[in-house]
């Protein structure tokens, strides 16, 4: 059972909250890019399966004792979240780096699935990194011997 709570916890939580977050921008509750409605139809459940799977394996793979999610992964993650929202950053502005528009259009459409990536491993990054603390405090907690009580 404990082998089962934790998995649940180093990996689900975060895809859980990838989904959340794709899905909420789809309703229009928060926006993330700002893209193209063509290219959320058309690929939003590719981007929703291929974050929930990056939190996946970033929670399950930054969870084990010997994996840290530190300062050098987020800020690589962050960066590579930021090259990939810039195509709509771009293309807002009018600004196609001078490729022909269908080529822009290919761009944009991998730029959204890598960018829905980076913010499933941010996620599943992020998480590890709180999870592991509150274990690391819970056993400190554990080993302090309790006050003697006069």
């Amino acid at each position: 059972m404990r082998q089962v709570m934790r998995v649940v916890v180093d990996q689900c939580v975060p895809a859980a909250l990838t989904a959340g977050l794709n899905v909420a921008q789809r309703l229009g509750w928060v926006t993330i890019l700002p893209l193209s409605l063509v290219i959320e139809r058309d690929y939003g459940n590719y981007a929703l399966t291929l974050g929930v799977a990056a939190a996946l394996v970033g929670g399950g793979t930054f969870a084990r004792e010997g994996r840290q999610f530190g300062i050098e992964g987020f800020l690589t993650t962050t960066l590579a979240s930021l090259v990939m929202a810039s195509p709509f950053v771009l293309a807002r502005y009018g600004i196609t780096l001078g490729v022909a528009p269908a080529h822009f259009a290919v761009v944009a459409t991998f730029a959204y699935l890598g960018f829905h990536v980076a913010i499933g491993l941010l996620v599943g990054g992020c998480w590890s990194v709180v999870v592991k603390t509150f274990r690391e405090q819970r056993l400190l907690d554990s080993w302090r011997e309790p006050p003697d009580r006069v």
